[in-house]
């Protein structure tokens, strides 16, 4: 720090100073110290610490279930021991977690660092001076030989009479807490991804499963009507049609494929492992039970989002940092004192050792700096203006959030029904239109037209499914939460994760 240079001079200038002496300098710095703490205490250098004024609504808009407490270990209502597996494998490597972790550790020590400013500063010190002249006596008198050999005790404190001290260590310990949420903040957005990449992987082999039994379907359709076509039952276009048909059918099938493996990889990676181990990843052959929406009250929202709280603390440290800049206009009051012995020999002689005290005083206060005191306060304030309106835009995006995916998950709630109810219908026309055309009532252009809308139907609420559980997923990410499992001891996060592993 820039005020040492003036304090270690002025601790120098009495290094020599008899201890009565250094007691007389001391009682003169006193009063002095006494003068300006109690001015400092009169006048005070306070700041207004800002608060977010975004007003929260008593429910959301697009849920009726706003008294329901939403799930902690969301991932667990899927009722999915393989969904349940990966998300705890990935918390445990996940290396983004790690990194982040890494992260809040050092914070903690720079928070450690910054109150240590408070406390005095405690060293050792050890001299020795050995100086010769190489003059014999007779020939250059009055230049006489001296060793020195000496130890001491230093301390050294600066009193934090404006609180600037105090202030940043606040800051920091904002800091820390920022990045402790930081970590809780990388956690959900893992687990989220990791649930999301999951069941695009079950919705992509979903879908696969159904083109290729269609497929086979229309397989046995070319070859049937391929069969009349030989005995003059149909024509050379009926078999380009269904041929058509086939293999476009079989044509959707490998983009489906690449989207299954893309999805292995990424949550492979997720989970600490590598790409090329993706194939260990095998979904579970059961039904995902879809959980009901609770999203609880607004008002918890800013205390389930580790965005939000991070950037209430990152608020916190830039009140702080505020206050310590005001602190900059008044002045720094700095104590230090060395106790020891010297050991003294003067030409060969020993003159035994002697105890020191050296004690100084340093009040310091600017007068002119050419406006940097003031452009400090200014960057301040700026920050906390700037940390401020984060936090307001912050909690009114994660407001935003949440009122689209509860109205998102809503809609496709009532696609997914209508959906479904159009694939049975479907399912329906086209087995009495295979049974209508293997006994010639009609031809092969109304049993095309109803494969064709089985197959749509059936991708179309397959695809909804998969769409359904990822907007479960995204309303869990905005509501946050899930976090707190994994800061649990091992038991209770064994009782909260309760599902059976793979």
């Amino acid at each position: 720090m820039s005020h040492l240079t003036p304090y270690t001079a002025s601790l120098r200038s009495v290094a020599a100073t008899p201890p009565h002496r250094a007691e007389r300098r001391l009682a003169c710095v006193a009063p002095l110290a006494l003068a300006a703490a109690i001015a400092l205490t009169l006048s005070g250098c306070a700041t207004d610490d800002l608060t977010p004024a975004v007003e929260l609504p008593a429910a959301y808009a697009a849920s009726d279930a706003s008294e329901m407490q939403p799930e902690t270990a969301w991932w667990q209502t899927y009722q999915d021991p393989v969904l349940a597996d990966l998300v705890q494998r990935a918390m445990r490597e996940n290396r983004d977690v790690k990194i982040a972790a890494e992260r809040l550790s050092a914070a903690r020590a720079g928070g450690t660092i910054s109150r240590s400013w408070l406390l005095p500063s405690v060293g050792v010190s050890a001299f020795g001076n050995d100086r010769s002249t190489g003059y014999d006596d007779a020939k250059k008198p009055g230049s006489p030989d001296i060793k020195s050999l000496g130890a001491g005790l230093d301390v050294s404190w600066e009193l934090d009479l404006s609180g600037r001290l105090r202030a940043g260590a606040k800051a920091a310990e904002a800091d820390a807490l920022a990045a402790e949420h930081g970590v809780r903040g990388v956690r959900l957005m893992v687990m989220s991804e990791v649930a999301s990449n999951y069941f695009t992987l079950v919705g992509a082999q979903r879908q696969i499963r159904t083109l290729r039994a269609i497929s086979a379907m229309q397989d046995e359709t070319l070859r049937l009507v391929s069969a009349r076509q030989r005995v003059g039952l149909a024509t050379a276009f009926d078999v380009e049609r269904a041929q058509t048909d086939a293999l476009s059918a079989r044509a959707q099938i490998p983009p489906l494929e690449t989207l299954a493996a893309v999805s292995r990889h990424r949550i492979a990676v997720l989970i600490g492992d590598q790409a090329s181990n993706a194939a260990t990843i095998q979904p579970w052959d059961g039904d995902q039970r879809l959980p009901a929406a609770r999203p609880g009250q607004p008002a918890q929202l800013l205390q389930r989002r580790p965005d939000i709280l991070a950037l209430m603390a990152q608020l916190d440290a830039a009140n702080a940092r505020r206050q310590q800049a005001a602190a900059e206009w008044f002045p720094q009051l700095f104590l230090g004192a060395s106790f020891g012995r010297q050991g003294l020999e003067l030409n060969g002689m020993d003159l035994g050792n002697a105890r020191f005290t050296n004690v100084a005083g340093l009040l310091a206060m600017p007068i002119f700096n050419a406006g940097r005191t003031q452009a400090i306060n200014e960057v301040a304030e700026s920050g906390q203006r700037e940390a401020l309106l984060r936090t307001e835009d912050g909690i009114a995006r994660a407001l935003e959030e949440v009122e689209s995916a509860l109205v998102s998950l809503k809609q496709e709630r009532s696609r997914c029904w209508s959906l479904q109810l159009a694939a049975t219908s479907a399912e329906a026309a086209q087995s009495r239109a295979q049974s209508l055309y293997d006994r010639g009532q009609i031809d092969l252009l109304p049993l095309l037209d109803t494969q064709r809308a089985r197959l749509t139907a059936r991708l179309n609420a397959n695809d909804s499914k998969t769409q359904l559980l990822l907007d479960s997923v995204r309303l869990y990410k905005a509501l946050g939460g899930g976090w707190e499992v994994f800061e649990q001891s091992p038991a209770t996060a064994a009782v909260a994760d309760g599902a059976p592993h793979s």
